[in-house]
């Protein structure tokens, strides 16, 4: 048997030992996650009370305008199957310190009023918070616009791209932003 072969060989049998476990695990990774009623929802990481924290923080950062709300898009739900079933236990441990921060600010419209002016301060006292709601505000602005109808309805979806064209105008795509 020559060298060539015998690489060969070794490049086949190494792949499909790496193959056959990861195959079960990439099929069962595919599997649509439906958005489910908030009544028949199970949570992952929030407990009751902090999920509809939560989902007050979320109404507050994304509400609904022309287009719906972050959690009319099921954006609580994703968040907490992310923090509960993908983050690591330190990134968990993370989320739920920032979230502790937030807690206070999350009861009342009057509350999250409050929350505004102390993201807009520049003192020192507030900059945990400050920190804390930014994290927050980025996921929520993630998850918000990788939802299938936010990508599909409000921004331009190209499931299979086209051609690479590097300049054009925003009215040749139908004064859309690019979902991907």
């Amino acid at each position: 048997m020559e060298r060539r072969e015998l690489i060969k060989l070794v490049t086949l049998a190494t792949g499909a030992a790496l193959a056959v476990p990861l195959s079960s695990s990439l099929l069962t990774a595919c599997k649509k996650v439906a958005h489910v009623e908030d009544s028949n929802y199970t949570t992952h990481f929030f407990n009751e009370k902090d999920f509809s924290l939560a989902q007050n923080l979320l109404n507050f950062i994304l509400p609904k305008t022309d287009s719906p709300s972050a959690v009319d898009v099921g954006v609580h739900q994703i968040m907490d199957t992310m923090v509960g079933t993908v983050y690591s236990p330190s990134q968990k441990e993370k989320f739920s310190k920032s979230f502790v921060v937030l807690k206070p600010f999350c009861n009342s419209e009057s509350q999250l009023e409050q929350l505004k002016a102390i993201v807009a301060s520049a003192e020192e006292k507030d900059q945990m918070v400050k920190s804390a709601f930014l994290e927050f505000r980025q996921q929520t602005i993630a998850y918000y616009l990788s939802t299938k109808e936010i990508a599909t309805t409000y921004l331009n979806y190209l499931p299979i791209p086209g051609k690479y064209e590097a300049c054009i105008s925003l009215e040749s795509v139908g004064g859309k932003a690019w979902a991907l």
